[in-house]
């Protein structure tokens, strides 16, 4: 709040010295018409009315142009247009009320064009002061010396920042590989060549490193440039566009420069999104987000708070992660209605609730245990939290029809070797059995690989690894993976979303899978370390579940290539009642609490929807089952045990078995 007012106050003060500077040249334009000369009636004519109604066409003119809204430290051409328009207008306003409209005394009509030429520049002078002032007291900054690469409009926005008297670095250059700009200079940094020009700089000027200021490029050019350069033993950051500086931090002097991570080396230019779509979709709707705490559904929750929902509910079990999210929506969106939900949906009686009280439209199910290796050792209750989460959800949704229902499923869902996959298949298939029954509600999957910077992803855990000073763990020197960034997964839920059918399965294009042990060494090299001299990756073997490589789709599947971005699949087959027998049995095993005898059902359950010449498919792709649990410890998953108790009660049991009855 206090904030807020502080930008208030330096508004209402720069529009008043605006206002101040109407005043006093309105008799300095006076007296230069007139060579100087004392011209006491001619001014005592000008009061009050003149300076009145001056005052009122500028005070127009400004607030109309909203010259009023320069922060003064990022004062820029835009701002001296801006400026210089609304003088015009202001001064054009003033002319035409007074000789025209009022008919005031005539006074010489060159006046007004002189006040203007008087003004404009009084006006720019107060906006461009701060950065005229740190330019003239500039000093060289104290630090390593730094080349910045990329001499675009990011350099020229962030560099007043970056050339403070107080910065740690001192930049010597600016590289930029348009010919047309070698020789030039941006706020008094010369630009020194291309980038081929690099080695001979370094060693000329002792560079120890290079920002990068690219802030729409491709990930495969920043990784080509590190690798070019690696050599060289270069530091190389990143700095943040000027979006990201100016908008989110308008008040904050110091740049965020960060480190560049692997989640730049991926990156890929923005996907083709039909915002409009979604935001007629969304807009004034009530949507829900299950699992809103988590990396996908929080960033869920922020983009579709953009999309003017009438009120959006978090739903999460996490009181933290709840908290957390929550916290953060409140401050960005203070008018959006926004209701944390904290509870279990796999309880039916707490999903029924849930949706009985808000009326809910739309739901994003994002709630899912997926960290493999820890779902292998808890199978009860990741079937329990998956599977029973995602039929409650389904179930009341389809009740209270014209909902919406979009699940949040993975790549590994695709000829599951592991326990988390396999709940993830079964939800799909639970998900387009309920698109058969039910024809006023959609139900949408969506299937995509890993997530960078999730919660529990790999990244993490390797640069941990390194800053210990290794070695690296990786299960296998071949294992690739599909990745992708949670902007991007979060953005193709929500284009999903918008699709007129139901039953149907959205997948991105994620181009070509990348192999783990390349991004351990990828990421090695950009911590400043060199992969197999200062830090070591060992091969452990696969992990109880792992496969080499992930599908995207089975042969028994029809994919539609919808555009360069998406695809969509649908099945060649209907489930039909056998289903409704194989989720009925598979809830009653999971009530016993028999880990063993859960797995073996839900592995059976998913091969009965698998093509049949695949079902025993062995090869380097994938561990069967039985190959799994040989490497798992002693022969036998460790689980927390029930003892008696069972995992469900009777009462949900038979919510569950009914909901497709």
């Amino acid at each position: 709040m206090n904030n807020v007012l502080k930008a208030y106050e330096k508004k209402i003060m720069l529009l008043s010295m605006d206002l101040v500077f109407v005043m006093v040249t309105l008799p300095l334009s006076l007296i230069i018409r007139l060579d100087l000369r004392p011209a006491v009636e001619w001014l005592e004519g000008l009061y009050p009315h003149y300076y009145l109604l001056a005052v009122f066409s500028y005070f127009i003119s400004f607030f109309a142009f909203r010259t009023y809204r320069t922060i003064l430290r990022l004062a820029s051409l835009s701002t001296a247009i801006r400026v210089g328009v609304s003088v015009l207008v202001g001064g054009v306003t003033f002319f035409f009320l007074s000789t025209q409209v009022l008919k005031f005394s005539p006074v010489p009509r060159s006046l007004f064009l002189i006040q203007m030429l008087l003004l404009a520049p009084a006006c720019l002078m107060l906006r461009f002061s701060i950065r005229i002032f740190e330019r003239l007291t500039r000093q060289e900054g104290v630090g390593p010396n730094t080349l910045i690469y990329g001499g675009g409009l990011t350099t020229d926005r962030l560099l007043p920042m970056l050339l403070k008297t107080e910065s740690k670095f001192r930049i010597v250059g600016i590289i930029d590989d348009d010919p047309a700009k070698k020789g030039c200079d941006i706020q008094g940094i010369k630009i020194r060549g291309s980038s081929e020009l690099i080695p001979q700089l370094v060693e000329k000027y002792d560079v120890e490193q290079i920002f990068l200021s690219m802030p729409g490029v491709e990930g495969q050019k920043i990784k080509e440039i590190i690798n070019r350069y690696s050599k060289l033993e270069l530091k190389f950051k990143i700095l943040p566009s000027p979006e990201e500086y100016f908008l989110e931090n308008p008040l904050n002097s110091e740049i965020d420069i960060r480190d560049v991570n692997i989640c730049d080396l991926l990156r890929r230019p923005p996907r083709n999104i039909d915002k409009e779509a979604i935001e007629r979709l969304i807009g004034d709707q009530t949507v829900l987000v299950t699992g809103g705490g988590g990396s996908i559904g929080s960033e869920l929750v922020r983009q579709i708070a953009q999309m003017k929902p009438r009120s959006l509910i978090i739903n999460d079990s996490s009181e933290f992660a709840l908290y957390s999210i929550y916290e953060e929506m409140s401050t960005r969106f203070p008018y959006l209605e926004i209701i944390p939900h904290l509870g279990n949906i796999a309880d039916a009686l707490v999903c029924k609730k849930l949706f009985s009280k808000y009326g809910i439209d739309i739901v994003f199910h994002a709630c899912a245990y997926k960290h493999v290796p820890i779902v292998e050792f808890n199978v009860a209750n990741a079937i329990r939290n998956n599977l029973l989460s995602a039929l409650n959800v389904f179930q009341n949704a389809s009740q209270q029809k014209q909902t919406r229902v979009v699940l949040i499923s993975s790549d590994k869902a695709v000829r599951p070797t592991n326990v988390m996959g396999a709940s993830k298949r079964i939800c799909e298939l639970l998900a387009l059995r309920f698109s058969e029954k039910f024809s006023t509600t959609s139900f949408t999957c969506v299937r995509f690989g890993n997530v960078l910077g999730s919660s529990g992803s790999v990244i993490p855990k390797f640069m941990a690894q390194i800053k210990s000073g290794g070695p690296i763990t990786v299960t296998h020197p071949e294992m690739k993976r599909y990745f992708m960034l949670i902007p991007e997964a979060a953005s193709l839920v929500l284009q999903a979303s918008t699709s007129s059918h139901s039953g149907e399965i959205f997948i991105l294009n994620m181009g070509e899978p990348v192999k783990i042990a390349d991004v351990a060494s990828d990421l090695i090299r950009l911590m400043g370390k060199r992969p197999g001299e200062d830090v070591e990756i060992h091969y452990t073997g696969l992990r109880p579940g792992e496969k080499m490589y992930e599908e995207l789709h089975l042969e028994n599947e029809h994919v539609e290539h919808l555009s360069e971005d998406f695809f969509k699949v649908t099945l060649k087959f209907d489930l039909g009642t056998s289903f409704d027998d194989k989720l009925s049995h598979l809830i009653s095993v999971t009530e016993l609490g028999d880990e063993n005898a859960i797995k073996k059902c839900i592995f059976d359950f998913v091969k009965a929807y698998e093509p049949e010449d695949k079902q025993t498919k062995v090869n380097k792709n994938s561990e069967q089952v039985e190959f799994r649990e040989e490497h798992s410890l002693g022969g036998k998953i460790r689980s927390p045990g029930f003892g008696n108790k069972p995992l469900i009660d009777e009462a949900t049991a038979q919510i569950c078995v009914q909901a497709l009855g």
